[in-house]
């Protein structure tokens, strides 16, 4: 990943990004008001690192179960999300947009002591080589060791055969053995086995090795699949993002009791961050002015919000005088 510290100006900037942004296929914009925040989404914002744990898959059941009218328009998992999201509940979502400006608020609204940074982001080959399967959803949707190892072991015979391979042990022999996959789905007492690998076993056929001889077949370990990074466009649900113009990146890994059980992997360490992640520094002092700079544009609260409270509070500052005393 490639920073960069610019004059705080929209023109220096767009100068920046033309120069360093040129070649990318696709621009999409993040801005956080401080500089030193990791891309990470607010979910795995947990542990004892941040004193807290998060439950997820009760939070979407909760959710899911409260606002039954939603389902008419939100059907997949991660349609789901984007709503919680929207209403501020912790999602393994980041929000991103394809408007420059709006990044740019967002990066300049709060925290004005601090400099903040203006991510850049060309998503197009995360969307050519990752997306959405089983092996990400789960990730939301199981709520504890023993149902995950179970739907992996028993509910993914179209991505995983008996051949597969989980920490070692093949699929097919927890499927017939109590006694080995009791760590991994508990009796009386729920499973404390980790995640330490899985191994896909493909059968290949007339194959031959470098030596000449027979190569039955191949095997790839894919627990690294688990922890990808999946950017998506996702349906204009709601009318925050359509107003700010939104995407969203999904990210793997998965946190149980407030313990990291699958990796989290850095965006900004990702493999593709090297040449298509920007990180812009936005000094602190020259945050006031490119908000009077986005004023002018017309980027502002109420115009970013489109929903009532927000209207509201833009209606009652426009027409609000003050006094001195």
């Amino acid at each position: 990943m490639k920073e960069i510290e610019i004059a705080g100006s929209i023109s220096n900037i767009t100068s920046v990004l033309k120069e360093h942004a040129g070649n990318f296929k696709s621009v999409w914009f993040r801005g956080q008001s401080v500089y030193d925040y990791l891309l990470t989404p607010s979910v795995f914002r947990q542990g004892k690192a941040f004193g807290v744990s998060f439950n997820e898959q009760k939070m979407l059941e909760e959710f899911k179960r409260r606002y039954p009218d939603q389902s008419n328009q939100h059907k997949t998992t991660y349609e789901w999300l984007t709503l919680m999201q929207h209403y501020g509940l912790p999602t393994r979502l980041l929000d991103w947009s394809s408007n420059l400006l709006v990044a740019l608020y967002f990066c300049c609204i709060e925290d004005q002591e601090k400099d903040g940074s203006l991510f850049v982001f060309d998503p197009s080959y995360m969307e050519r080589d990752f997306h959405f399967n089983e092996l990400m959803e789960m990730q939301v949707e199981e709520k504890d060791r023993s149902n995950f190892f179970r739907r992996l072991v028993y509910r993914t015979s179209d991505l995983l055969n008996d051949d597969s391979r989980l920490n070692g042990i093949r699929l097919g022999d927890l499927k017939k053995d109590i006694r080995l996959s009791m760590k991994f789905f508990g009796l009386s007492t729920g499973s404390n086995a980790s995640f330490e690998s899985l191994t896909l076993q493909q059968e290949l056929l007339n194959t031959n090795d470098h030596l000449g001889k027979p190569l039955p077949h191949v095997t790839q370990e894919i627990i690294r699949a688990f922890s990808n990074v999946v950017p998506f466009r996702a349906p204009h649900l709601n009318p925050r993002i359509r107003q700010q113009h939104g995407f969203f990146t999904f990210h793997g890994g998965m946190y149980i009791d407030g313990e990291e059980f699958i990796k989290v992997d850095k965006m900004e360490d990702h493999t593709y961050s090297d040449g298509s992640l920007i990180k812009l520094k936005v000094l602190g002092i020259d945050k006031k002015k490119i908000l009077k700079e986005l004023e002018y544009v017309g980027i502002t609260e109420a115009t970013l919000f489109p929903e009532m409270e927000y209207q509201a509070k833009d209606i009652a500052s426009i027409f609000t005088e003050t006094y001195g005393l």
